[in-house]
């Protein structure tokens, strides 16, 4: 027996436009300068604060981003972006409930957000509640059939209730709506194997590799598949070196990982 491997709004208008990975360094320094600055010429302005925190938020300074979303919303409190910035926040921290509770104001205020509703189906993932979780990605997926992250992890649920044809339906629906969802390819190449499909699983893991040639979970996956199909050496050569690359980061996007135990 072995154990699988695992396996917006448009949000706001600061990390619509851009990401951390897109700002130079100096970018965010003059950001955060102009921001302090704002913020100690007008401490009321409860919009400093969420912008402020917005760029906490993406640098992964997570309690500086809480403690600006909470001072937003000490100011106002029906600033809904604070809530939601404070929201995924503080799910990302480990503070789910906490997460889901902000996430829920919002949503009560915004009941039209697909992204609101995923993200915070996300969560319910995070908190175990599969049921809550399914209907948050249900609700995301009718408010706009588009929104690839909400098939991906709406996947996820159907696989964990070995609903595989489902699962595998929204897999590859994430991944037309997004050729670049490098999980969805590793959701979907999971599917495939626990389905009994090696070959079509290789064929997927390698369309995902192919985005992230060195991610930890899809180079280990491909090994499982191989060592299935009798080709033990490949699959020693990429797990030895799969075993030395680091984990993922902390993603909002859900992986399928121990479905089954083979």
């Amino acid at each position: 027996m072995r154990k699988l491997l695992c396996i917006s709004i448009v949000w706001f208008a600061f990390i619509a436009a851009s990401s951390a990975d897109e700002m130079t360094n100096a970018e965010i320094e003059k950001s955060l300068i102009r921001l302090d600055q704002a913020i100690v010429q007008n401490p009321t302005n409860a919009k400093n604060y969420v912008e402020r925190g917005d760029i906490y938020y993406l640098l992964n300074e997570l309690g500086k981003s809480v403690k600006d979303y909470s001072a937003a919303l000490t100011l106002d409190k029906n600033l809904d972006t604070a809530y939601f910035g404070r929201g995924m926040a503080y799910g990302r921290m480990g503070l789910v409930d906490e997460g889901i509770a902000d996430l829920s104001i919002y949503i009560s205020r915004h009941p039209d957000s697909s992204v609101a509703f995923t993200k915070r189906g996300v969560r319910n993932i995070w908190r175990g509640n599969m049921f809550a979780a399914e209907q948050d990605l249900t609700r995301a997926v009718e408010l706009d059939p588009t929104n690839a992250e909400a098939h991906d992890d709406l996947g996820v649920i159907h696989a964990k209730k070995q609903q595989l044809g489902m699962a595998a339906n929204h897999f590859s629906t994430a991944i037309k709506l997004d050729p670049s969802y490098q999980k969805a390819y590793h959701n979907l190449a999971m599917c495939y194997f626990i389905a009994g499909h090696p070959h079509r699983a290789l064929e997927e893991v390698d369309a995902g590799l192919k985005l992230d040639a060195y991610n930890r979970n899809s180079l280990m996956l491909k090994s499982t598949i191989l060592q299935s199909l009798g080709r033990d050496g490949e699959a020693k050569i990429i797990s030895d070196h799969a075993e030395f690359l680091p984990e993922a980061n902390w993603s909002e996007r859900s992986a399928v990982g121990g479905v089954l135990n083979q």
